[in-house]
């Protein structure tokens, strides 16, 4: 065998589509898998007290907030129900159904048969960390609403959203 056919036999495997990618072949931590789920129930239950508050209002509610927090718009309550769904639907429910298919994923490098299952595993975790941050920027919604002095979880929320991203990046660019 020559130096050009023994380095073609030791080079990894470069998959190309997710059709080509293995299947996962690892487990999360129990802490992990817990975090997925109560994810989806600490996000939802902004959502049933928002709910729970539009039926009870008969008029105009605050809808929209400036970054201070203060009231720049009235509306329906229902309006003010819309949007933290639509976001606990799209970013804490979709990204904890989606983390578990990291086979789907886009990942910021070419996989290999060396980095795949290290890569679908940061994927995952990302997700799910993603998904609480989500679930936290759901209650700082709920916060804006009066007698509910928690807006500054959408801070916390934003920031962990911004975080979780950054360092879930960076950790697949270098393994």
């Amino acid at each position: 065998m020559g130096d050009a056919e023994t380095s073609r036999a030791q080079a990894p495997e470069v998959y190309g589509g997710w059709q080509d990618r293995p299947e996962p072949d690892y487990e999360l931590g129990s802490g992990w898998r817990t975090l997925r789920w109560a994810s989806v129930v600490v996000g939802a239950v902004p959502m049933l007290l928002i709910g729970w508050r539009a039926l009870e209002e008969p008029g105009q509610v605050p809808v929209h907030f400036a970054m201070d927090g203060s009231v720049t718009r009235m509306g329906s309550p229902w309006e003010l129900f819309l949007a933290p769904v639509l976001i606990w639907l799209l970013c804490v429910l979709g990204m904890t159904l989606l983390s578990r298919h990291p086979r789907i994923f886009n990942f910021p490098k070419p996989l290999t048969s060396e980095n795949v299952q290290d890569m679908y595993r940061l994927g995952e975790r990302m997700l799910i960390a993603l998904a609480a941050s989500a679930a936290v920027l759901c209650w700082g919604m709920v916060g804006a609403m009066p007698g509910m002095p928690l807006f500054w979880l959408t801070w916390v929320g934003g920031a962990g959203v911004v975080g979780v991203a950054a360092v879930g990046i960076w950790q697949m660019v270098k393994a």
